[in-house]
């Protein structure tokens, strides 16, 4: 295949941004990309496909203080809410400790994260003191970020202000006159005069007033605050509601100004149909895949992986992959299996594991009380996999309602299976002849292809592999260090208080762990349980807890653990 977009092979971290502005242009002016990403042949840093993080409700320092982790992870660009002062604060939040100015928790995460967010019911745009912190604290961050080779996605709303009413009263708007430079047709969904595209475009939404875009004074504002977060050093910007902005803006004012001030943008396009969301794509920016945001819905949620078919599925990535930002959830929406008491659960690591090695850049989010996060062994493995291996057209090999195995053409092969009680195996084509493949997620052993290309590949329930040639480096590619080969020994390690006289103990899917048949008692110091036994290979455990000197009768809650979490965060007791 002949390459029709940029080539970086030499292109750092840092460049990653202006790189993927580079390839969504040229696909928005007709250049052919053959339906996927495979036409780059080199990619950023280590040569798979970038990895972006979300922060919300997070102070600049605290962000910054963070960046050392997220450059040894391999994050390649964060995303930060808009700095400008806004309406609400800290305090006019609903969290399970304060009510908050609205009253309501949030619709989708309940109190796992806070409502209302914050920072997008702006009021000044040219005073940059928000909730997350000073002026001078977000050009610090973004200085440090650059000195970690992290790129900084600044969030700003385009579409509206602040409302009128405010927690100490009414609220003025210093760049804006509320008769002169808004709309006033009513609310979209409640008493919008307006039908159709103009109702879409110029009635308010969730009664926030609508910016006149069309009004000179209004553009030379965005004009401002656009050059102001440029001056500070920000590489991109994800632009909120941009839905509900008119197409011809972004095309003919914003992303031209973008391009003069090297800024890449993403806009959130909150509409599952694939036209409305390619309509701003190809105005020459990237969008929010919400179509396959709806299709990992049905496929890891509601179970039937045959959502993600790359003939029906409706995403963006499989159109115009490098304009695609994929996501499993944001501070708007819930991922899989995510609800008002349900943290990310398996749903959701089956779905990052298809994020991390299908086309299209991830952008990566977790609630602040989830169940995982980006500390997560096996997520850092598949950050591995996206960033070094996930490169190449996107090939269906195999297809059902529990199981999906696809190749990455000549880089990657990758099956998940969502079938909570059953392994899967199946026979697929590949594009190697007569080769040893590695899984380098460490859940499944080394596989041959025969003369013909042909493998079975098998997949534990509720996981996943990653299969790549062997040599490739990273966490667990089958050299001595990385290897389930059972040699050296595995130390567990959680931290729980037990009362006196009861103890930890450890037990497993292996013999030396009794085969969930008991627990083997661990050794207590400061707060910690530990046991140390010989290297199994692939495994799965837990703690029970009990009488000292016995073997445990009450079990730890939650999913079992893994031979690539040895020291997880405990789950609590049955």
């Amino acid at each position: 295949m002949v390459s029709h977009t940029p080539d970086i092979t030499s292109t750092t971290r840092r460049n990653v941004l202006k790189w993927l502005g580079l390839t969504t242009a040229t696909a928005a002016t007709g250049t052919t990309f053959a339906g996927s990403a495979a036409a780059v042949d080199s990619q950023p840093d280590e040569g798979g496909e970038p990895v972006l993080y979300q922060y919300f409700h997070t102070e600049w320092g605290e962000i910054e203080s963070d960046l050392d982790r997220l450059a040894e992870i391999g994050v390649d660009g964060i995303w930060v809410p808009q700095p400008a002062v806004g309406k609400l604060d800290w305090e006019d939040q609903t969290t399970e400790d304060q009510e908050g100015f609205y009253g309501e928790e949030h619709p989708y995460f309940g109190t796992l994260e806070p409502h209302p967010p914050l920072g997008y019911q702006p009021v000044d745009l040219e005073d940059f003191d928000s909730p997350h912190g000073s002026e001078w604290e977000l050009e610090s961050m973004i200085d440090t970020a650059h000195d970690h080779d992290i790129d900084v996605i600044v969030d700003v709303v385009l579409n509206h202000m602040s409302t009128n009413n405010g927690p100490d009263g009414e609220v003025s708007l210093p760049q804006f006159d509320r008769d002169e430079h808004f709309h006033d047709y009513g609310t979209i969904g409640d008493d919008c005069e307006l039908d159709g595209d103009e109702e879409t475009y110029e009635c308010d939404l969730l009664g926030l007033p609508t910016l006149d875009i069309g009004n000179d004074h209004v553009q030379s504002v965005h004009v401002d605050y656009l050059e102001r977060i440029a001056d500070l050093g920000a590489d991109g910007l994800r632009i909120d509601a941009a839905g509900h902005v008119w197409p011809w803006y972004f095309e003919y004012e914003i992303n031209p100004l973008a391009d003069d001030l090297d800024l890449w943008r993403v806009g959130e396009i909150w509409d599952g149909d694939l036209d409305t969301v390619m309509e701003f794509a190809d105005t020459g920016m990237n969008v929010f895949d919400f179509p396959l945001f709806y299709a990992m819905e049905d496929a890891f949620e509601n179970g039937d992986m045959t959502a993600l078919d790359a003939d029906d599925a409706p995403g963006v990535v499989h159109n115009n992959p490098w304009a695609a930002v994929t996501f499993a959830q944001n501070h708007d929406v819930s991922g899989p299996g995510v609800g008002p008491d349900d943290p990310e659960g398996i749903e959701m690591d089956l779905a990052h594991a298809y994020l991390l090695s299908y086309a299209g850049v991830p952008m990566l989010f977790f609630t602040k009380e989830g169940g995982s996060d980006i500390d997560d062994p096996e997520l850092q493995d598949l950050i591995w996999v996206k960033r070094n291996l996930a490169t190449g057209e996107p090939i269906d090999r195999y297809i059902d309602e529990d199981l999906y195995i696809y190749e990455r053409e000549e880089n990657l092969l990758a099956g998940l299976n969502n079938n909570s009680w059953e392994d899967r195996s199946e026979w697929v084509e590949t594009s190697w002849v007569n080769e040893t493949l590695v899984d380098y997620t460490g859940n499944g052993g080394n596989v041959t292809t025969n003369d013909d290309g042909w493998v079975e590949i098998s997949v534990p329930s509720e996981s996943w592999v990653m299969y790549a040639p062997d040599g490739q480096g990273g966490p667990d590619d089958g050299d001595d260090d990385d290897s389930d080969d059972g040699n050296g020994e595995v130390t567990f390690s959680v931290d729980v208080d037990v009362d006196y006289g009861e103890s930890v103990y450890f037990t497993g899917d292996t013999d030396e762990l009794t085969n969930w048949g008991g627990g083997v008692e661990g050794t207590h110091s400061d707060g910690s349980w530990e046991l140390t036994i010989d290297d199994p290979g692939t495994f799965e455990w837990k703690t029970r807890l009990g009488p000292s000197g016995e073997s445990g009768e009450e079990w730890e809650q939650g999913d079992n653990h893994d031979q690539d979490d040895l020291s997880p965060t405990h789950q609590g007791w049955e």
